[in-house]
This record gives C-alpha cells, sequence and structure tokens, in this order.
C-alpha cells in the first residue's frame, strides 16, 4: 500500500523550509551533471530509446536497480492499484528528483509530516518500461520475489498487451549496483570508543556498513568484502561492517569513485575518505588529527545540514 502523501506533486511545498529549497538548488545541477558524465548520451541499444526521454547507459541502470534494492518498492495484492514508488528522507529530495528528470516519467510525492519524499509511478505504460529496465539486473533473492509477484499481477491486467518475460535473477554483484544500493542501505560512519592503551584515551574507527533484514541479502557483499556480521536485536536487522583500512581504501578511494554515489550519501562518503586519509598519515594519533575527526563526525549523516553539504572533489 502507498504512504499516505501530498496529491500535489514535483514542487518543493512551502513549509519544507528554505534550507531544503537551498540544497535541492545547491546539489541538482550538480547531481545532474554526474548522472550525465555516468549515463553520458549513450542509450541502452547505442541508439536513440523511444522509451524514455534521455539515454541510460547500462552502468546507470545497475544504479538504479541497486537503489531500488534497497528502498524500492513492489506493492502486493491488497494494494488495489499497480503501482511502484521509492522513498527517501526529506534530505535526499535531489536524488528523487534527479530520478523522475533522468528518467523523463514519474512523479514526487511528499510526505513532510515523516519527512519522506517518494518517487511514484503508477500509470501502466511507465510502470512497463521500468519493469523491462531492470529486468534481469536484480540480485537479491527477497527484493526479486517480490518482484516476480509483481510482475504477475502486472501480466494479468487485460490490457497490458506486451507482457513482461521474468529474467533470472542476476547472482554476480556489480559495482554500479552496489553503489545504488548503497544509496539506500549504506552507511558511512566514524566510531568513537574509551581506549585506555591509547595515547589520547580514543580510539576512532572508520566504518562502511549495510543494513537488511534478511542476512542471505547482505550474503552479496560478503562475498567480495571481508568484514564482521552483527545482528540488531532492537532493529531486528543484519548489519555487514567494513573496518579493514585495505578493505575501506579499496572502497573509498577506488570503487566509489568510479561507481558514484549521486545522493547526499556522497558526501559521507567524501568525509570518511577525508579521515581515512589522516589515517594514512598517523594525523589520528595527534590531538589536532583527532579535533579534525571530531568535527567532520559532527557533520556526517543525520547531523549533515546544508552549511555542512559541499561539493566533493573526486
Amino acid at each position: 500500500m502507498l504512504p499516505h502523501y501530498l496529491s500535489s506533486d514535483d514542487k518543493i511545498p512551502p513549509y519544507a523550509g528554505k534550507s531544503l529549497y537551498s540544497i535541492v538548488l545547491a546539489i541538482f545541477p550538480v547531481m545532474i551533471n554526474r548522472i550525465g558524465q555516468s549515463a553520458g548520451i549513450q542509450t541502452l541499444r547505442g541508439e536513440e530509446s523511444s522509451e524514455t526521454k534521455r539515454g541510460l547507459s547500462e552502468q546507470w541502470l545497475n544504479w538504479l536497480t541497486g537503489l531500488i534494492e534497497a528502498d524500492g518498492f513492489f506493492p502486493n495484492e491488497k494494494d488495489k492499484t499497480l503501482s511502484f514508488y521509492i522513498s527517501q528522507s526529506t534530505k535526499n529530495a535531489p536524488l528523487i528528483y534527479a530520478l523522475k528528470y533522468w528518467l523523463g516519467f514519474g512523479k514526487v510525492r511528499w510526505q513532510h509530516s515523516e519527512k519522506m519524499v517518494h518517487f511514484v509511478i503508477e500509470d501502466i505504460p511507465n510502470l512497463t518500461i521500468l519493469a523491462n529496465l531492470i529486468n534481469g539486473r536484480l540480485r537479491t533473492e527477497f527484493k526479486y520475489e517480490a518482484y516476480v509477484k509483481w510482475i504477475n499481477r502486472f501480466n494479468k491486467k487485460a490490457f497490458v498487451k506486451n507482457k513482461v518475460i521474468i529474467e533470472p535473477l542476476n547472482p554476480n554483484i556489480d559495482l554500479n549496483w552496489l553503489a545504488g544500493f548503497t544509496e539506500g542501505n549504506g552507511s558511512f560512519f566514524i566510531g568513537l570508543g574509551n581506549s585506555p592503551k591509547s595515547k589520547l584515551g580514543v580510539q576512532v574507527t572508520l566504518n562502511i556498513s549495510w543494513t537488511q533484514k534478511h542476512r542471505k541479502t547482505l550474503e552479496l557483499f560478503a562475498s567480495q568484502f571481508k568484514g564482521i556480521w552483527s545482528y540488531n536485536k532492537t532493529q531486528k536487522c543484519w548489519e555487514y561492517n567494513i573496518k579493514r583500512k585495505s578493505e575501506l581504501k579499496h572502497l573509498l578511494c577506488s570503487v566509489f569513485v568510479d561507481n558514484p554515489l549521486y545522493g547526499i550519501k556522497k558526501y559521507d562518503h567524501f568525509d570518511l575518505k577525508r579521515a581515512c586519509e589522516l589515517f594514512n598519515t598517523k594525523q589520528h594519533l595527534t590531538e589536532s588529527g583527532l579535533k579534525l575527526l571530531l568535527e567532520i563526525k559532527s557533520n556526517m549523516n543525520s547531523r549533515r545540514t546544508s552549511a555542512s553539504i559541499k561539493s566533493p572533489n573526486y
């Protein structure tokens, strides 16, 4: 069932505040340029496509599928109408607007009471396009099962002329897909703890993690990167955490540079990359370096504000 949201779409509601509006204006042009660089002007088959207003590369479509598998929803039969939506916090509104811009269809819906914004598709022609764009790219078992049930409902509709032939689950990880998934369920953060053995009395750890209800979903990550498993009893979810320096450096300085994030988490990536550089030069062992790390940490994740958003230099 779709969440309750405003019936109006596309425009930022006045009550969202000037700060959010400034974030959208500041980030959106940069994001579109970056998407353009990644997706380019090439189309899925190297020729002009009539399915969307703009050409979409294989890399971008894999990124899109990763985001969908993290934060996309295929409503079940309890929802009387066919639909699809992706939900993000209002801080990540520019990413939602970028999706609408790049695909050339869909609507933006605001749920300000929950501080959420949704990219929604509710018409059959564009649902058909989306279904075919991500077909064969899904890599997580539980989201794939939801997609299959959704397509079966979709194909039963009498007015759907061209049935969607479901491709099998894709067993191979793709780094653009990984970036998309990280947009939704990934986290870059700096951990702090007391350490009597440390000269400064503080132990600092750099972390990249992914969270999911089903452990099997994250096993794809475990097959590629060495990390630590944990289970959050309160949230009832699994977490796969990367702390090893060599793995962090590979992800921060290679994977997410060559396969960039487009939403607000790109700034968390940039900040953790800065922190990693402090570790590499041993500055984190000095008082000035620790102070800088604490400053970086204070502006990351949920604490990030419009004032702490700067264009990262990848």
